[in-house]
């Protein structure tokens, strides 16, 4: 292999399917990438793409993909799985274990090798827009027990895992898919909290992945993403981790030059630089910084080593069959319904609060109407059961304020908006009593425990758990959940 092919191993474009053609990813191909990072398609795209490309590759390329919640995160055949926030609540780690054996035998049947999975942050910082659901708890222990679970889950079946986002991005307020967030704290406070989950499973996973954080602390200079002290000096030489280093997607706007970025972050300790808007152009940036003898081959070699690693781990998997057919099979889509009642959490007084005892219930989401709420199947299996739900707030007996929020990327907001905030608030004037659920974030109740009667949480707004809800509001099914974060009331308690 020449030189310019193993400088280029060290790259993994995007493939997105609609955006990439077959023809740009064997463009990239010929110059000798080392994988793609995938985002959407069909069952059917997948399968062919990943194995058009592989034929056509001289080098074994590693397949990765977000399949942070499944696969039914970006494949819409596949089975779509429950926020770790949602697992964390039932307090049973097993139950994470399970999401990614899921996972795994999915990823394994449509031949993606690697999952950028488990997200190790802790949800500290409760408006923070990228975070959120997709965090197991905001304490570090349960976060390590339920990610190592997940771990195991990956590597059950070979399939290779990544703990993001390193050293920690739970306590940011901005999504450093827009720009850049920045962490005040000093280094005793993030080895108390941070980096705890990262400590405890470095030996476990297969990657680490950087995120894009400003983080004095470690750094006056740097951003962590291309930091030598974060990277060389904290995650490899002081936590002791031997596997692959990536970086987080260098096309976020918390990056503002990506080749500048690009070297500087394999200079600083970077196996592989994920996802560039222009993998061509950095690898010109690298193949100039060689002939700057700014980095040597030396270098090179023992990055490509690492990922040799992966590429052996996965060998032996790819000798056996695949079963197309366990992808969004029933056994997989039945494991959210019979988890879906130990997830869902009680925030404020269960007692009393069974839909049955009132004669007339008002249901209502900010900006929506009938014909399109978000909780139309909440709403569905209501009706189907015996609730009529009124459209007279002013002669209810109970208003059901219902609030979806989740992380989004690009989106650079989480809870509520201000607009949704103030319908909410005239729906509260009216002094009815009120039963306030969450299809979503539980940190919308730091604004509204003080201010309703009752308060669920069901972190997430996936039919299983709208309907979980519904049948336990019924008294149909127990609610068992455990909240696995700390909440604030808006007079400042903690529950």
């Amino acid at each position: 292999m020449d030189i310019e092919n193993k400088i280029a191993r060290l790259i993994y474009p995007e493939y997105r399917f609609g955006v990439t053609t077959v023809k740009d990813a064997l463009n990239m191909i010929e110059m000798g990438v080392g994988g793609f990072c995938l985002y959407g398609g069909s069952l059917g795209e997948v399968v062919e793409t990943i194995r058009i490309l592989r034929d056509a590759s001289k080098t074994p390329l590693i397949f990765a993909a977000d399949y942070e919640n499944g696969l039914g995160q970006w494949i819409k055949e596949a089975t779509l799985l429950p926020a770790n926030m949602a697992i964390g609540a039932t307090g049973k780690p097993e139950f994470a274990r399970r999401k990614a054996e899921i996972t795994a035998m999915e990823s394994e049947a449509v031949g993606v090798d690697w999952v950028f999975a488990p997200v190790v942050d802790l949800a500290t910082n409760h408006s923070n827009p990228i975070v959120n659901l997709r965090a197991f708890s905001d304490f570090p222990t349960a976060v390590q027990d339920f990610a190592g679970s997940y771990i195991s889950g990956l590597d059950s079946f070979n399939i290779l895992s990544c703990i993001k986002h390193f050293p920690g991005h739970g306590d940011t307020s901005v999504d450093s898919h827009l720009t850049l967030p920045e962490i005040n704290k000093n280094k005793d406070e993030l080895r108390e909290l941070e980096l705890k989950p990262f400590k405890s499973l470095i030996n476990k996973t297969d990657s680490v992945m950087v995120g894009h954080l400003k983080i004095k602390a470690l750094d006056e200079l740097n951003i962590t993403s291309f930091s030598k002290k974060t990277i060389t000096d904290l995650l490899i030489k002081e936590l002791g981790f031997k596997g692959v280093t990536i970086t987080d997607a260098l096309s976020m706007k918390a990056i503002s030059d990506e080749s500048y970025a690009g070297v500087n972050a394999f200079l600083a300790g970077a196996d592989i630089l994920l996802v560039p808007e222009n993998p061509f152009k950095l690898h010109s940036a690298l193949m100039q910084a060689l002939s700057d003898e700014k980095i040597n081959l030396a270098m090179v070699d023992r990055a490509l080593a690492k990922q040799d690693l992966m590429v052996r781990k996965r060998a032996i998997s790819k000798k056996t069959p695949k079963d197309i057919g366990v992808v969004g099979c029933k056994q997989h889509r039945n494991f959210t319904s019979e988890i879906a009642p130990r997830c869902l959490t009680w925030v404020k007084n269960r007692e009393n609060a069974l839909l049955r005892n009132y004669r007339k219930i008002f249901y209502f989401e900010p900006f929506k109407t009938e014909k399109d709420y978000a909780g139309a199947y909440f709403a569905e299996y209501l009706r189907n059961n015996g609730i009529q739900l009124s459209q007279d707030m002013q002669n209810a007996d109970l208003v059901v304020v219902g609030s979806f929020s989740k992380p989004k990327a690009y989106s650079g907001k989480i809870n509520l908006n201000e607009e949704e905030k103030r319908e909410i608030e005239k729906v509260l004037a009216a002094e009815k009593k009120t039963l306030f659920v969450s299809f979503g974030s539980p940190f919308v109740f730091d604004e509204y425990l003080d201010k309703v009667h009752y308060g669920l949480c069901c972190f997430g707004d996936m039919k299983e758990l709208q309907e979980a809800a519904a049948r336990g509001l019924l008294g149909e099914t127990e609610l068992s959940g455990t909240m696995p974060v700390e909440l604030k009331s808006a007079s400042g308690t903690k529950t």
